[in-house]
């Protein structure tokens, strides 16, 4: 939990991160671990979250390019991430 709560500190004090990213991370950071990948449909997650599926996929894409989500690989139609343990262990 401990890496949890390194890395919400880290995305929460980044001025780079939109309104929207953080709801993003915020919904996935309760799913995803560090230590494996988990499938992720970005319709799933715009339904969840009552968002348009183009600001899920920019959301998705800032997150990765900050790189607080690691994208692993496909599987189906959903795509695979992971939290970055590296981000999650810092103080």
């Amino acid at each position: 939990m401990q890496h949890h709560d390194h890395l919400s500190r880290a995305v929460s004090t980044d001025r780079d991160i939109t309104l929207e990213a953080l709801r993003v991370f915020t919904y996935l950071s309760r799913r995803l671990y560090f230590d494996h990948p988990v499938p992720v449909l970005q319709s799933e997650l715009a339904d969840a979250l009552g968002m348009q599926r183009p600001n899920v996929n920019r959301a998705i894409k800032l997150l990765e390019m900050k790189q607080i989500l690691l994208r692993d690989s496909k599987l189906g139609r959903a795509i695979t991430f992971r939290l970055n343990p590296e981000l999650g262990s810092r103080a």
